[in-house]
């Protein structure tokens, strides 16, 4: 009786979203991130600028694979065969290379845990990669919300006893990420284990997966490079301000991120509708969550008064959280189109202006002058990218039919 009722008919479908898994991710990693402002600022600092150095490392030497075998579609990835895995498993030595380089690029950061940090990292993207393109979208997302869990909880033991060592603290991080890699294989990896007793019937399409990809490492150097460039020149204390309120405002975007995979796996025919429901959902969301952020930036100043300044650094960076999530969306419907040269070009130009742009500021103007900069550039590269997907034809026809049925919804 009760089962049938709409409210839990609703309760169901909430807890079936691949949507809400996401964000339950994205909230795990936000209490995380909420519990380190009891680290001084300068520890702070220490573990931002190793775990970013990690995080990056990963997303330039993961090639990209979620987005490029959701791209690709199922029917491509079942017939994949050794030469491709062994192409997919060189993102993990490339991503450890990678972390070590940029950890000592900050002179901030430990080099040996960002390289490990990053190896785990993109050691888990693989099998998370092949879920997501078997329409296991909400499976993946439970367990990463399983093993982000693991970190605040370590968090909250260290600051009962309390420990206010940055090491401790990245090591508990390193180790949760090592524990998702391992599950993902589990839960996710057959498929990789079939990859590697057959031979490929069709090419690597490696040609697509280098222009994916650049786009790609482009829009990372825009998210994170401003991070780094205030580690190098004004040190972990500002790093730790900044560093608060991007994840803050950040957080407000985690819709994004599911509604871009949607629109990158919906091949069927409506699919330009579709795409237009989910942009306006999104910046509706965004711009809610965001205003939740301030707020929860207001009361963490109040709480911990060296982090004040995080406040003002979070209204500055509100409208970029914006662009960024419609930037996503347009992104992934270029990349859907077939379009990803110009998703490339648009990122690496953004990219090459950030890395110039954020150089010269940061010694200069520190975290507001920085934060300025990142809101005009993600503005440009939204609106550009808006200009693009304007100018394309709409599909007549479907081109992987079914797809969009399985995105989301599989266990």
């Amino acid at each position: 009786m009760i089962g049938s009722l709409p409210g839990a008919r609703a309760m169901r479908q909430l807890a079936g979203s691949a949507t809400v898994a996401y964000l339950a991710v994205l909230a795990m990693s936000g209490i995380a991130i909420l519990l380190t402002v009891a680290l001084p600022p300068g520890e702070r600092g220490l573990l931002v600028a190793t775990t970013t150095s990690a995080a990056v490392g990963a997303a330039i030497g993961g090639l990209s694979l979620e987005t490029f075998l959701l791209a690709q579609g199922r029917r491509w990835l079942d017939q994949a065969g050794r030469r491709s895995l062994t192409l997919y498993l060189g993102t993990v030595p490339l991503a450890a290379v990678l972390g070590w380089l940029l950890a000592r690029y900050t002179s901030e950061a430990v080099p040996g845990l960002s390289a490990v940090g990053a190896a785990c990292v993109a050691a888990s993207n693989l099998p998370a990669a092949v879920g997501l393109t078997r329409g296991r979208f909400i499976s993946v997302y439970r367990l990463r919300a399983a093993f982000a869990a693991v970190t605040p909880a370590v968090f909250l033991l260290f600051i009962v006893l309390p420990v206010r060592s940055a090491t401790a603290w990245m090591l508990t991080w390193l180790g949760s990420q090592a524990l998702l890699a391992l599950a993902l294989w589990i839960g996710h990896g057959g498929p990789l284990g079939a990859m590697a007793r057959r031979t490929a019937t069709n090419p690597e399409r490696l040609a697509r997966l280098g222009v994916t990809h650049t786009g790609a490492v482009a829009q990372v150097f825009t998210y994170r490079f401003d991070q780094l460039a205030l580690a190098r020149y004004q040190g972990p204390d500002e790093l730790a301000v900044y560093s608060l309120a991007v994840a803050a405002i950040e957080f407000s975007q985690a819709g994004a991120v599911v509604a871009a995979q949607r629109t990158l796996g919906d091949h069927e025919q409506g699919s330009a509708q579709r795409f237009r429901a989910l942009l306006r959902r999104t910046v509706g969301v965004v711009l809610g969550i965001g205003l939740l952020a301030l707020i929860g930036l207001a009361v963490i100043g109040w709480l911990a008064p060296g982090y004040v300044a995080a406040l003002v650094l979070g209204a500055i960076l509100l409208p970029r959280s914006g662009a960024v999530a419609v930037g996503k969306i347009l992104s992934a419907r270029l990349v859907n189109l077939g379009r990803e040269r110009a998703t490339a070009v648009i990122a690496v130009a953004t990219a090459i202006t950030a890395v110039l742009a954020y150089a010269l500021v940061a010694p200069r103007y520190g975290a507001a002058g920085v934060a300025a900069v990142s809101v005009v550039l993600f503005a440009l590269h939204s609106t550009v990218t808006a200009l693009v997907v304007r100018a394309q034809p709409t599909p007549v026809a479907s081109a992987t039919p079914g797809t969009l049925s399985r995105v989301g919804s599989g266990g």
